[in-house]
């Protein structure tokens, strides 16, 4: 009774679940229910599309244990079974297949790649025979590691109806090995005089006789490296699923093989590597991310090579993933296409291959994010972000599917951290030099629209996100590329329940050094008045609106190096007023980078955040201050200690997880990190606490400028905008917090599935393991 209270507790304080953004689009589109052609009658289906999607359910299992993934996955992997093709006959319309050598084997033959393309005997390539058994053989190796689900009784129709996760998995295993021996021939051992630094390799088919000629073009050839690992991943989960120490010898045999032919880039501190040993040919992105797929799972499963060491080490996975960040990322949205290749450049930014511009029908690369998104697990978390970026990316998706691809969503969702792209518009020039982003309301609509304004001719813009770009929402203005512009603030100031403008200005002549007010009139933004007269030496920082005054409008704080004040104002009338200018305890040789505000104890009133570089570490962070009715201001706590070298940048406050109370993203130049920063209590004492780090190449967020905003009135949480030094703009999101609970959470009997201890949400990535 306690357990269900407790279940009915949360549904009712939640009223919401957090999920990964992902998960959600992966659930969106049906990838959970479909059964990805695995019913399909066309052999060719199963070669790499059909073995994607069941690839993508074993991950999405593996990763939440929500038992729809698993049914799924179980009907597809029964779906394929019955197909193979020695078994298809069991089929009503179906007939076994015989290959060119006239064996209906274990195994699922097709003449589309064959040399003459769909015509001839059908032939079974290995490494689609390892495509469809590496998601079978992971299945089984989960079952076998956790007791929990082995009793779970699999009711969902097709060939495993009414049986026990267990015994599918038995009967899984068993079906592998069959597929192993049907290619047993095609495998090779080199010995070397000593046994345990033998090599082993897969060899594609040769004619045995003049009746029975392989019909493709590399006869008797040693397959190519990402063949050789696609069969060691099956290998590996074999391992691990039955403990039976002949796969390990094998995938012994071909990690050496793979060692032997991978050599170290000493510049980059990468691996590299070509496609095979037959004859030069470069490893593209698609196929080298397969090769390095073995490497990254004998790694992640601690598998041992004959001396009891690991066969990969985490220095093995420091050079895969730099071969990745180092020699195939160039830069911002700028990739070269193959492993220690400069030869084929792309930039998908500007739509260039080579620096030339890209026709319509140009694929850059469908399989970019396949499996280098499994590194993003090990060492260097930025391949993340780097991956998410050149998918969100309009001239990328323009030209690839990427939600068309359900593996790829399911990567997304396994490796996601706090944040991911879900609106961008790259169009922007290098030359933009944005100096300020704030959320506001300039259409009178339930939710957030943002403003920006850039330096090159003070352009100042309102946006809003629509589809996977954005729409503009009122008429821009370019107000003059002179005024060194230093931020941008938005709020109701008026008191008229609609947004205003404020832009800091940072010029040289003292006169236009100030405060710009803008309203929107009739779709138009225009200037309403100006506060200037500082000196130019005041070196200003940045501005920010927020509710610091009571009196039911919005009032704004900016802020200067000059005396390192925080200045507080209120507007009286359509005027600003100047409440109290506080000037901070802050050393010297300090200099305050950003400022911020928001409701960080989820009280209704907003704090103020700055950041600040020094000299001494112990002065070098995050620091947030209450603010009362007279403008004063009162340090809470601080987040310090970070490097002298941080060169803080962007800075915003917003709600990420839909909880109330505002998080922190602070983002320094140093090594693109945007470190999370939650107010928390205890005893009655208020204290920063630093939540997580999202990672980024520091070349990505150079000199970023960012704001939150509920962009999405239906979601109780907000997205990040940020404005980046190449002049394209990326809204963030964490997973989306909506303002109701899921039909799944209102079920009848609130024990058949109890609410998971840790949520897969953005803010507890962390996998749950029952």
């Amino acid at each position: 009774m306690k357990k269900i209270f407790t279940i009915l507790t949360l549904l009712f304080v939640l009223q919401s679940y957090a999920q990964s953004y992902y998960k959600n689009l992966f659930d969106e589109k049906h990838y959970d229910t479909s059964l990805g052609n695995s019913e399909s009658p066309d052999q060719a289906e199963f070669s790499w599309g059909v073995p994607a999607h069941m690839e993508a359910l074993v991950l999405m299992y593996e990763k939440t244990h929500d038992p729809k993934y698993a049914k799924n996955l179980i009907r597809c992997i029964g779906n394929v079974i019955d197909r193979r093709d020695d078994l298809r006959g069991q089929v009503p319309g179906l007939s076994q297949i015989f290959d060119y050598r006239h064996v209906s084997g274990a195994a699922w033959s097709t003449n589309r790649y064959n040399v003459n393309a769909n015509s001839g005997d059908p032939y079974s390539h290995l490494v689609h025979s390892a495509n469809i058994t590496y998601p079978m053989a992971k299945f089984a190796a989960i079952v076998k590691n956790d007791s929990s689900i082995q009793n779970i009784l699999y009711q969902s129709g097709g060939r495993y109806n009414n049986m026990t996760f267990k015994n599918i998995a038995d009967d899984l295993k068993q079906k592998i090995k069959e597929t192993l021996l049907y290619h047993k021939d095609q495998w090779f051992t080199e010995y070397n005089s000593n046994p345990n630094d033998s090599i082993g390799y897969y060899k594609e088919r040769d004619s045995l006789n003049v009746n029975s000629n392989p019909p493709i073009k590399y006869k008797g050839v040693i397959a190519p490296f990402n063949m050789q690992s696609s069969m060691g991943r099956v290998l590996v989960q074999m391992y691990r699923a039955t403990d039976d120490q002949s796969y390990l010898k094998q995938l012994n045999k071909i990690a050496n093989f793979l060692k032997l032919n991978t050599s170290v880039n000493n510049n980059l501190g990468s691996y590299t590597w070509i496609y095979w040993n037959h004859f030069y040919l470069r490893d593209d992105i698609s196929h080298a991310g397969l090769t390095v797929s073995f490497p990254y799972e004998c790694y992640k499963y601690s598998i041992k090579n004959n001396y009891n060491d690991s066969l990969y080490t985490s220095l093995d996975m420091e050079r895969y993933v730099k071969t990745f960040t180092k020699d195939i990322y160039q830069g911002p949205l700028a990739i070269n296409d193959a492993v220690n290749y400069n030869g084929l450049k792309w930039n998908i930014k500007y739509s260039t291959i080579n620096n030339f511009p890209t026709d319509v029908n140009t694929k850059y690369d469908a399989y970019v994010s396949y499996m280098w998104l499994y590194l993003s697990a090990e060492y260097d978390k930025k391949i993340y972000q780097i991956i998410a970026d050149l998918q969100a990316a309009k001239n990328y998706y323009d030209h690839i599917n990427v939600e068309g691809s359900a593996l790829t969503l399911a990567l997304l969702a396994n490796y996601e951290n706090f944040i991911v792209p879900v609106n961008t518009y790259h169009l922007w020039g290098e030359d933009s030099d944005w100096r300020g982003v704030a959320k506001g309301n300039f259409d009178d609509d339930d939710d957030d629209e943002f403003v920006k304004i850039r330096n090159y001719d003070g352009f100042i813009g309102t946006l809003e996100p629509y589809g996977k770009s954005f729409n503009t929402v009122t008429n821009s203005i370019a107000y003059g590329g002179t005024y060194n512009w230093k931020g941008l603030g938005a709020g109701d100031f008026f008191g008229d329940n609609k947004s205003e403008i404020i832009a800091l200005s940072d010029h040289a002549d003292f006169n236009k050094n100030g405060f710009y007010i803008f309203k929107i009139e009739n779709n138009q933004i225009v200037e309403h008045s100006k506060f200037t007269g500082f000196g130019t030496d005041s070196n200003w920082v940045g501005i920010t609106a927020g509710n610091f005054i009571s009196g039911g409008k919005d009032d704004f704080v900016a802020v200067r190096n000059y005396n390192k004040e925080v200045r507080v104002y209120k507007f009286n009338s359509t005027d600003p007023e100047l409440v109290y200018f506080n000037q901070l305890n802050l050393p010297a040789n300090s200099k305050i980078k950003a400022v911020a505000a928001g409701d960080l104890d989820g009280v209704g009133k907003d704090e103020i955040v700055l950041l600040v570089d020094a000299d001494d570490y112990m002065q070098n962070g995050v620091y947030v201050y209450s603010i009362d009715d007279n403008g004063v201001m009162t340090l809470i706590d601080k987040s310090i200690g970070f490097g002298a070298a941080s060169d803080w940048k962007g800075l915003a406050v917003g709600n990420l997880d839909g909880d109330g109370a505002d998080e922190i993203i602070a983002h320094r130049n140093f090594d693109g990190d945007y470190k999370v920063f939650k107010m928390k209590e205890s005893n009655g004492v208020k204290y920063l606490d630093n939540i997580g780090i999202e990672s980024f190449p520091a070349a990505q967020t150079q000199n970023n400028v960012m704001c939150f905003g509920n962009f999405d009135s239906s979601s109780k949480n907000d997205e990040l905008v940020t404005l980046r030094k190449d002049g394209g703009i990326v809204m963030f999101s964490a997973a989306k917090v909506v303002k109701s609970a899921p039909a799944a959470s209102k079920q009848s009997d609130p024990c058949k599935n109890e609410i998971p201890e840790v949520l897969f949400s953005f803010l507890n990535p962390v996998h749950f393991n029952k």
